[in-house]
């Protein structure tokens, strides 16, 4: 069985997986990490969702992509990688087409992410921490660093850059990076390490952290990404040599928080501007 909190045409992702019709996005009930500023802690955290097997999960995909949609993308996937893949392959053997998103938190095993290959097509992790000690007064977890650099060095290894055909995604890396409140040396790190791989890497540079959750029990967090830092990231970023990918436009953070415990989680279509770079 495999726990799933909604699945459905999702416009939140970046451009290229969503295109004009949608990402088929199911999002997978439970999280090896436990941040305290999550977004998502009513499906992470709390256990909000249904069970599924995983003949129904396949068939779940079918849908999605009968509905139109232009990719399947998995949300926190990781502790359910090997149903996920066991549905994969029925959902190919019954006429999937969609190339398979793998939207993690970039803390796994490389191990695990090398049992994905062939599986997944897109790469979507998060690269959080550069800095250790905030990995773990945040998401409770040690050595998040070298466990997501590995991971994410394993991911490019499999897929390679992002290729895009019409402006739709079908193979390759995109990392995100959620810029923190007085946290630029940490994103500074994150944006160093991505550059050790490749600064044609594409970077989803993300601006919508909101003091959610647990948040509030940290002071620092307690407060909004001021502009002036988000934009010295932005300025690093564009330092390093990076030239692809996008920015999340000012206010995104004000209308990408989902809620799990309504049909349709997502009161938005189009929610955000986010400019390439």
């Amino acid at each position: 069985m495999i726990k799933i909190a909604w699945f459905g045409k999702h416009f939140g992702e970046e451009p290229p997986l969503v295109g004009t019709a949608g990402a088929g996005t199911i999002f997978f009930t439970g999280c090896n990490l436990r941040c305290v500023f999550c977004q998502n802690y009513q499906i992470s955290q709390q256990g909000i969702g249904k069970e599924y097997t995983v003949e129904e999960v396949a068939n779940i995909m079918i849908k999605l992509q009968n509905d139109g949609a232009v990719c399947i993308d998995l949300v926190t996937p990781t502790i359910w990688y090997k149903q996920i893949r066991e549905a994969i392959v029925i959902a190919k053997d019954n006429g999937l087409k969609l190339p398979i998103v793998w939207n993690s938190n970039g803390y796994e095993s490389v191990e695990i992410v090398k049992e994905m290959k062939g599986f997944v097509d897109i790469y979507l992790p998060d690269f959080k921490y550069s800095d250790d000690e905030l990995a773990f007064r945040y998401s409770g977890i040690k050595k998040y660093r070298d466990t997501a650099r590995h991971a994410i060095q394993e991911m490019y290894n499999q897929v390679g850059l992002l290729q895009e055909e019409n402006g739709i995604a079908t193979k390759g890396l995109i990392v995100r990076h959620l810029v923190l409140p007085h946290a630029v040396e940490n994103s500074f790190g994150v944006l160093d390490d991505i550059a050790d791989m490749s600064t044609d890497v594409h970077i989803s540079l993300m601006n919508q952290y909101l003091p959610m959750h647990n948040a509030h029990e940290f002071s620092e967090l307690r407060d909004m990404v001021s502009e002036e830092d988000f934009e010295r990231v932005h300025q690093y970023m564009l330092g390093k040599g990076f030239t692809k990918g996008w920015v999340q436009g000012e206010k995104s953070q004000e209308c990408l928080v989902p809620d799990f415990t309504k049909k349709n989680p997502f009161p938005f279509v189009i929610p955000t501007e986010s400019e390439r770079l």
